[in-house]
């Protein structure tokens, strides 16, 4: 049987003891540098959460100055082909305002050698139409 003598409570004693000098010597030291790295890895991830949310912001406002530069870009390109279409109308009008100059001064070329023709021809209408009755009646007239 078991006898209850004071070797069981120096034993208990001995225990408490080292129950006191390891939690003073080993428990709490490790405690603390379990408590430690349990505050710097909380630091870590908030400093990782702050900057993933500084990295989409600015991944977002990138996204926002591309699609501005963009719309810009569109709306430069939509005047440039406006002002390229107004610069071939005028020079369409141009040419055609020059073809047509050039259009009726031919004309008037033409009619001025018309009329020159004409007179030079009813010139000598009058004497191929003599030479014309003299063969046909063949008499001089």
């Amino acid at each position: 049987m078991i006898d209850i003598n004071i070797t069981l409570l120096i034993q208990m004693l001995n225990f408490l003891v080292f129950l006191f000098l390891m939690n003073l010597i080993l428990y709490r030291p490790i405690r603390r540098v379990v408590a430690q790295r349990r505050q710097f890895m909380a630091d870590r991830q908030e400093e990782i959460d702050r900057a993933d949310s500084e990295a989409l912001a600015a991944v977002q406002e990138f996204n926002a100055r591309i699609q501005e530069a963009r719309a810009e870009g569109r709306r430069k390109i939509q005047e440039l082909k406006v002002a390229a279409y107004e610069q071939e109308k005028d020079l369409l009008q141009e040419a055609s305002d020059r073809a047509a100059g050039q259009l009726q001064e031919m004309r008037a070329q033409i009619r001025k050698d018309v009329a020159a023709a004409r007179e030079e021809l009813s010139g000598q209408v009058r004497s191929f139409s003599v030479e014309l009755a003299q063969k046909i009646l063949g008499r001089s007239l």
